[in-house]
């Protein structure tokens, strides 16, 4: 379906050069490209400058595309600067239920070999795209609406698919409680990195603290309490 902005710009991705002629799959790579350029170059400007001073022919400039492409991937200036952010996130989503394989007998631990395997296969780059979205949120809080109102779509289809994965209401409950873990838990390894607490990899911190979470949560033996040498 095409999509117009205001101004009556053709929003369907057409107006590409050579969009009409290459193979799908190249086009689609493509066009991710220029979509993921246009959303860095948007964080980037909103992180030095704001988001008042941000234009989107500076945007449009930095990524080296004009104004006219930016609205054939982005409503405003606020979707472009949320986007690495919630993109991420909504891959991660497609790699928890994405149908290769029998489900765990525990969503949890399903959740969490996705997560580390998510976060072992990431970008580098992604570490620096963070820093920038915390500058860019601390020099425009209004930011914090944007982000929330996409992650809020995202958790709806994350509603979405845990009804349709899960069969039992006990197994539904378990994969909310999982992602809420990773996530918290992957927030508090990105703080590590950010304070110099820990040169470690992101994926390998947040194994650490699975392990400590999975330690303290165990039974202890009645015959360990209290024992003296």
């Amino acid at each position: 379906m095409t999509t117009h902005d205001p101004t009556g710009v053709d929003r369907s991705g057409a107006d590409l050069p050579g969009a009409d002629h290459a193979p799908a799959g190249l086009r689609e790579a493509k066009k991710a490209r220029t979509r993921a350029s246009l959303a860095r170059a948007a964080l980037q400007l909103v992180a030095e400058d704001g988001m008042q001073t941000t234009t989107v022919e500076a945007i449009a400039a930095r990524a080296e595309v004009s104004p006219r492409t930016f609205f054939n991937y982005f409503d405003s200036k606020d979707d472009a600067v949320v986007h690495l952010s919630t993109d991420r996130f909504r891959c991660l989503l497609s790699s928890l239920f994405a149908d290769d394989g029998e489900l765990s007998a525990n969503p949890v631990l399903q959740i969490r070999d996705v997560m580390l395997r998510f976060l072992g296969e990431a970008d580098p780059g992604t570490a620096s795209d963070d820093e920038l979205m915390r500058s860019a949120l601390e020099r425009d809080p209004s930011l914090f609406g944007a982000l929330h109102a996409s992650m809020n779509t995202i958790g709806a289809e994350f509603e979405a698919a845990i009804a349709s994965r899960y069969a039992t209401v006990r197994d539904q409950e378990l994969a909310r409680v999982g992602l809420s873990v990773a996530l918290g838990l992957t927030q508090t390894a990105m703080l590590d990195a950010r304070d110099g607490r820990s040169q470690a990899p992101i994926a390998d911190r947040v194994a650490h603290y699975f392990d400590l979470l999975e330690s303290a949560l165990a039974p202890r033996s009645p015959f360990t309490k209290g024992t003296t040498s």
